[in-house]
């Protein structure tokens, strides 16, 4: 069954290269390429963890033909803007980037201070350890919840810099970059320095800066970069040795095995885990009184542990097969929509799908892109903020590089 999957993924794949059907990052080509991936390397190297009974092949076989078939007739659906299609500038309100910059350089420093201060209470032994509990327990003082938004402000002139890198002053571009990954440090998050590797590699692909091969051999430091950080994160107490084959295992290939011992959900609360921001949303305004699912999830054994499951997770656990065609129809129109105006060079779009390349390139290890809608709005609205040009006062403020 499993080489049957990965013989029509590898179809899938050839006949858009060969057809020229979008490029690289293009939503179909990253889910056939993601999936064709797994399943050739569970071939190769998952002899160590249990193996798959089915409903991980059954979830593919719904996502991957819905997801490419929404995402392909909603981009071929919508015009291309052929006086735009070859600009890859954008324009900013350099007032509002501008106080969000100061908001940024005063807010990193503060946060990262609270979150070192909270952390060495535990003692310093276990020091990066504890950083990474605080960090997904939610727990720490007022002041530390209040400042984590400035990773939200902090990613988004990320991106935005990143697609101006050439107009923007070395000096705003690099403080920039360094608060990002101050914040990673902070939190001792792979996700975040992937996420600043990726958007790096995804702006200068579009922007013809660099090539296929330059992204791959990057690919290969980012797994290389990964396993070096969960080791210096590991507590002191951890005696367990785990060589690269292990880490291989857990973080790449153990979020499918992991899929299949998931159970459907019990819980007479509607979309209790695909909707759980809007719960959380609810309960703390006070409009309502809900269960909760929180972000870290219960391990599993397969048999090395894991709490990721893959994409499909939320949507099986809540509504079974239905979900997962429903969520992949979803998932493809909505990427689609973005990819077909990134390609129209529509700026917010061009900012917000480098977001949506993340959330697609990682739907073999999680879903990102409901779970994470607090972070996503976030963005829309900084970006839709940066990108605006309906603000009355403007000032001209030196954002750009003085070229001789």
């Amino acid at each position: 069954m499993a080489w049957g999957f990965i013989i029509i993924l590898a179809l899938f794949i050839a006949a858009f290269l060969f057809f020229r059907i979008g490029d690289l990052f293009s939503p179909w080509l990253i889910t056939s390429g993601v999936w064709f991936a797994i399943l050739m390397l569970l071939q190769l190297y998952g002899d160590m963890l249990y193996p798959l009974q089915g409903r991980l092949y059954i979830s593919i076989a719904i996502w991957v033909p819905v997801f490419l078939a929404s995402s392909i007739i909603t981009y071929y659906a919508l015009p291309s803007n052929a006086q735009t299609a070859s600009a890859n500038k954008i324009e900013i309100n350099e007032t509002i980037f501008m106080i969000l910059y100061i908001i940024s350089m005063m807010s990193t420093p503060l946060y990262v201070y609270q979150i070192f201060k909270v952390a060495m209470t535990f003692g310093t032994e276990d020091f990066l350890y504890n950083l990474r509990i605080l960090a997904v327990s939610g727990e720490g003082d007022a002041t530390v919840s209040l400042l984590k938004y400035v990773n939200g402000i902090n990613q988004s002139l990320f991106i935005i810099v990143m697609w101006r890198a050439e107009q923007t002053k070395r000096f705003i571009l690099y403080s920039v970059i360094a608060a990002n990954i101050l914040c990673s440090i902070a939190i001792m998050e792979k996700t975040s320095m992937f996420f600043l590797l990726l958007v790096t590699l995804f702006v200068f692909y579009e922007k013809k800066r660099i090539k296929i091969r330059t992204i791959a051999l990057w690919g290969a430091i980012i797994i290389l970069a990964s396993y070096g950080f969960n080791f210096v994160r590991k507590s002191v107490a951890d005696t367990t040795e785990m060589s690269f084959v292990d880490f291989f295992n857990i973080y790449i290939l153990s979020p499918s095995v992991a899929y299949e011992r998931v159970q459907e959900n019990l819980n007479d609360q509607f979309g209790n885990h695909t909707f759980a921001f809007f719960y959380a949303f609810l309960t703390k305004t006070g409009l309502g009184s809900y269960e909760v699912e929180t972000k870290l999830q219960e391990f599993v054994w397969v048999p090395l542990p894991t709490n990721v499951y893959t994409v499909f997770q939320p949507f099986y656990e809540d509504f079974g097969y239905k979900g997962i065609a429903f969520f992949a129809t979803l998932y493809g129109t909505i990427s689609g929509w973005l990819y077909r105006q990134m390609k129209n060079r529509n700026a917010l779009c061009m900012c917000i799908y480098a977001y949506m390349v993340l959330c697609l390139l990682l739907q073999f290890f999680q879903e990102n892109l409901l779970i994470s809608l607090s972070l996503l709005i976030q963005y829309i609205i900084i970006m839709g903020l940066c990108l605006q040009q309906a603000v009355g006062i403007r000032f001209h403020l030196p954002l750009k590089r003085q070229h001789e």
